[in-house]
């Protein structure tokens, strides 16, 4: 860019010899181009101790254009209208030195008293002060110069000059001596200093620029101007403010650019602006000037990079971001600082050109309110705290979902449409960490009138940091650098509430302002769900604010998850929770508490509960349904609750009145125990909640009946509901409760035992018992399957014992009741409990003697505390391992968790055909595996590979018929069909398949049918319970 600077040129003496002389005619100089006269009879003396009275005449020529001073003359020509001088205002004039006197001048004066520091020397023998403006160079004795001298540069301020005064100063004692000319005076103004705004033009008034904080400004140092007026130049210390004609107008949208060079480095290079009208100009510089570069820091808005000494840069700033408030609207006033508080004030040299304001669209982002999406505007973004956020730093919306964080932030952005904060809200986010900054964090504010409330606690969470503090809440585990976490926060447990006005983004880094990056993403507030309860046939809803229970129980950062419908509450690790109902339960004598547990994962103890208060230091209120903890329950009540086992799925129904009553229940509690390192173990879940009163059974008076295939308690309760239909007074009743209020049980569990006794009644006649099977006494039974008595220790030969004949009663029995009834399990004490419903017969011996057992397993160890009756051992164990037990053979079958089940009610029939009519009779396999029963439960039994399996299928008829009173059961069996399933372990992942097994009594089946090649495994673990070390090959055979 080009400024305007002094020039002058020589011109020949003869070309400007003044024409014909005229005394008082009127004297031209030009203003703007245009001509401007001015009667010299309204000259005036200018210092008029130095005019002597005026007593000297101006000579001007004829054309107004030249005026000569001869002698000494001290004369002020008024400007007509007085004169106002821009920053790029400059005179030209051409002057002719005739005879040089002490200071030949031309002055522009406010008025006639004489100043120094406004006067332009052209020509002088007098040692002349610093205050006055000599030009550069002189012009001699009989030459003729032209001057273009840019005034503006040497006085600036909205001052008006009402005189241009002439001066030929001769104080010597002749003096008439000395002549000046000075020819074609023009005064003109270069292009003004301007900006734009969105392409169009807005022009300063330079002439009326002012001192900004008067103070600190040096007024002798002028803003200059260049010749396209787009750009200012400043040198020396100064404070200046410039009044812009037409206003800019700054929004939320309004962007900055500008470029700046900076020649001589200086403390402070600053751009500002303000609304005269809103006390702008005496605001906090801090509030709206943007540092570009200096020595010193200044203010809030410092720019990095800042530019350096010899560098130019080009700026684009988000100036509607940076002025917030009353800072933005209508700009009337450019301000720059160029700050030196040195010794010398002088120095320092900074361009600043090209300033535009432009608009931009601001973007937004999304964020998900209770399942609705909600637009934030990025032009919203406010700083939240002036002692803390860097200005200069904004919130990059990269897409619609995510906000980014770069450097130091404190941002608050507001939000559309405020919602409500509760005990129930809980915010989800996505969080990406790229450089760590010092803490990075969210908040909630909820006072519309000051953002920086969120420094008040419990408002802000914070996700990944190296330094605390004391206003929010750490969520472990925080992100590392380079991770990307998915965040669920139960904010409503800790925020005090209220409607939401503003989202507040901070990256702190006090250390390094500059550095740290990360983004939220994805940032989602919603509502638990209420806990849905049936409360006598009316849905209740429970307002999911969850409460600690008990005495330093409840892990608190643990919450159940209830379902979007909210019928079922998932609760995962150890939590102790209650939940207020809405008005207060009564429990009566009818009142009837029922739901399902489905157990997950096992941990302590899970429970339900109705309380007065939070308080378990009272009398039971708690029902415990499941877990491994059996001692040190304190009040929880179990007895009579049957429990849920890992992998099961049960419903209950409960009548509350032999455990309490009353009319004050104000929670629903839920207790998730598990202690110690595994706090965050164990997995449950409680389903359809329902409290009612029961009333008498619509079934009472109805007699009608039904057919079933499978007598289980599911079957009969599906078919009684179906037959409710067809019952006036049950339609749209649940048989479940029907039947409790039938029986006036306590609970779902005497609704089951009752069925599954309807069910067995079904066998009672047509059941044959195992010694009336083989006609032979109990002891015989009890010692077969011990492997003991005849039938297993003599051995086939000519002329001696013969199976075929000893054991001719099992052909008999087979042909006679296995084909069409039901044979009872034996009454004797190897399949006592068999809590997996799993029963198996090992051999090792054959009655043929040429002949042995097919070795279709291995046998891996014994513990005699498993089979006290059978061993006569109370405690014991045999190892095997390595197949040094010898030809080996096991044959199982296992039944389905209703004793309706067919394979279930008649299992006795299994047995029948696997221990006495297969393997005995058929297979000839005899004999126990020392220390071991030959045939009992699974529990019972030697740890094994693997066994052979049968099952058993029924053709059968079950008629249940109703007498207004009570049920009956009527069996009609057609067929009783044994087959082959492969092996037991197969077979009974088939049944956890179907529904009749779980998959951890699977796991603990396969503890002891472990699998081939299994046998070390199991062996270690066994001998390590006993503090040995199992070592393979020192263990053939031993036993102790």
């Amino acid at each position: 860019m080009k400024f305007p600077s002094l020039s002058l040129v020589a011109l020949a003496a003869s070309i400007l010899s003044p024409v014909a002389v005229v005394a008082q005619s009127d004297f031209v100089y030009t203003l703007d181009g245009q001509d401007v006269s001015i009667p010299v009879s309204s000259a005036v003396s200018y210092d008029s101790g130095q005019d002597q009275h005026k007593r000297r005449p101006l000579i001007v020529s004829a054309d107004g254009r030249t005026v000569t001073l001869e002698g000494n003359i001290h004369r002020a020509l008024p400007f007509l209208p007085a004169l106002s001088i821009k920053a790029n205002t400059v005179m030209d004039v051409d002057v002719t030195i005739g005879s040089i006197q002490e200071a030949q001048a031309i002055c522009l004066e406010e008025n006639t008293g004489h100043s120094s520091s406004r006067c332009y020397v052209f020509a002088h023998t007098q040692d002349l002060s610093s205050s006055w403006h000599i030009l550069d160079p002189q012009t001699a004795e009989g030459e003729t110069k032209h001057y273009t001298i840019p005034i503006g540069h040497y006085f600036w301020g909205d001052n008006k000059f009402n005189y241009l005064a002439l001066m030929q100063d001769n104080d010597s004692s002749n003096r008439d001596a000395g002549s000046v000319t000075f020819s074609n005076i023009a005064i003109s103004n270069g292009a003004e200093f301007y900006m734009t705004q969105n392409g169009l033009s807005h022009y300063t008034n330079t002439a009326a620029q002012i001192r900004y904080k008067g103070s600190q400004d040096s007024w002798q140092y002028p803003l200059m101007v260049s010749e396209d007026g787009k750009s200012v130049q400043l040198q020396g210390n100064m404070w200046r403010a410039i009044p812009i004609e037409t206003p800019i107008v700054i929004d939320a949208a309004t962007d900055l650019e500008f470029t700046v060079t900076i020649a001589d480095v200086t403390e402070i290079h600053s751009i500002c602006f303000a609304d005269s009208t809103n006390g702008g100009l005496s605001a906090r510089d801090a509030d709206r000037c943007i540092n570009v570069g200096g020595t010193q820091s200044f203010g809030y808005y410092n720019v990095d990079p800042h530019t350096q000494e010899g560098e130019t840069r080009t700026y684009t700033i988000p100036i509607g971001l940076v002025y917030q408030g009353v800072f933005r609207g209508n700009i009337d006033y450019i301000m720059f600082i160029h700050d030196n508080d040195s010794s010398d004030r002088s120095t320092g040299d900074s361009t600043w050109s090209n300033i535009a304001f432009t608009q931009s669209v601001r973007p937004s982002f999304n964020i998900m309110v209770n399942g609705e999406a909600q637009e934030i505007s990025s032009a919203t973004q406010a700083t939240a705290r002036n002692d803390q956020d860097s200005r200069l730093h904004f919130l990059d919306i990269s897409d619609a979902n995510s906000v980014t964080m770069k450097g130091n932030v404190h941002k608050a952005l507001t939000i559309s449409e405020p919602f409500e904060i509760n005990k129930a809200t809980e915010l989800d986010f996505d969080f990406t960490l790229t450089t760590m900054a010092e803490h990075h964090t969210i908040c909630i504010v909820t006072d519309p009138t000051n953002i920086a409330s969120y420094t008040w606690g419990n408002r802000c969470w914070t996700v990944a940091w190296t330094q605390n503090v004391s206003w929010d809440h750490n969520i472990e585990p925080q992100t590392a650098v380079g991770e990307t976490r998915h965040y669920n926060i139960p904010i409503g447990l800790k925020h005090p509430g209220g409607q939401t006005y503003y989202l507040v983004f901070v990256q702190d880094n006090d250390a390094n302002k500059v550095t740290g990056e990360s983004t939220f993403s994805n940032i989602e507030f919603s509502q638990r769900p209420d806990l849905m309860l049936d409360i006598n046939g009316v849905e209740t809803g429970v307002f999911n604010h969850q409460l600690s229970y008990g005495s330093r129980q409840d892990f608190a950062s643990n919450l159940i998850e209830v379902s979007d419908d909210g019928k079922k509450a998932s609760m995962y690790g150890n939590l102790w929770k209650a939940l207020e109902l809405p008005t207060p339960v009564t429990i009566t004598d009818n009142t009837v508490l029922s739901f399902t547990v489905d157990i997950e994962e096992l941990l302590e103890f899970v429970s339900i509960c109705f309380d007065e208060d939070l308080s378990d230091q009272k009398q039971a209120r708690c029902f415990k349904l499941s877990g491994t903890q059996t001692t040190n329950l304190g009040t929880v009540i179990y007895k009579g609750i049957k429990q849920t086992y890992e992998g099961e799925t049960k419903e209950y129904m409960i009548r509350l009145k032999e455990f309490y009553t009353g009319d004050a229940f104000n929670y629903i509690v839920f207790q998730h125990d598990n202690d110690g390192a595994a706090r965050h173990d164990g997995i449950s879940h409680i389903s359809d909640i329902s409290l009612y009163e029961m009333e008498p059974s619509c079934l009472e008076g109805a007699t009608f009946n039904f057919d079933l295939s499978e007598c289980t308690v599911d079957n009969f309760i599906a078919a009684l509901q179906t037959k409710m239909t067809t019952i006036g007074a049950c339609a749209g009743k649940d048989a479940w409760r029907e039947m409790l209020s039938l029986i006036d049980g306590q609970s779902d569990s005497d609704v089951r035992d009752r069925i599954e006794g309807i069910c067995a009644a079904a066998y009672t006649s047509e059941t044959v018992e195992f010694d009336t099977l083989l006609d032979k006494e109990k002891q015989f039974v009890e010692e077969f399957f011990d492997g003991g008595n005849k039938w297993n220790y003599e051995v086939d030969e000519a002329a001696g014992p013969n199976l075929a004949k000893d054991a001719s009663r099992i052909t008999i029995a087979t042909q006679k009741f296995d084909g069409n009834h039901a044979i009872a399990f034996p009454d004797v004490h190897n399949f006592e409990g068999c809590e997996l419903r799993a029963a198996m017969c090992c051999y090792v011996a054959a009655r043929d003697v040429d002949y042995e057992p097919e070795d279709n397993s291995d046998a891996c160890y014994m513990d005699f505390s498993k089979s006290r009756q059978s061993s006569h051992v109370r405690d014991g164990y045999s190892i095997y391992g390595d197949g040094s037990e010898g030809n080996f053979a096991c044959h199982g079958f296992a039944w389905g968790n209703d004793s309706g089940y067919n394979d279930a009610a008649f299992k006795g029939n299994t047995l029948f055909d696997v221990a006495m009519k297969n393997e005995l009779y058929t297979n000839k396999k005899v004999e126990e595996l020392p220390g071991a029963p030959m045939c009992g439960c699974i529990e019972n039994m030697p740890v094994v590979t693997r066994a052979d399996c049968t099952t058993t299928t029924v053709t059968q008829t079950v008629s249940i018929s109703f007498d207004s009173i009570e049920f009956f059961a009527e069996s009609t069996v057609t067929n009783v069909q044994h087959t082959d399933c492969a092996d037991l372990t197969t077979h009974y992942a088939q049944l956890v398949d179907e529904g009749k097994a779980t998959s951890t009594e699977l796991q603990k089946l396969k503890k002891h049918v472990v699998g081939d090649g299994m046998c070390g495994a199991a062996l270690y673990d066994f001998l390590d319970s006993k503090g040995f070390v199992y070592t393979p090959h020192l263990a053939a055979s031993s036993s102790t």
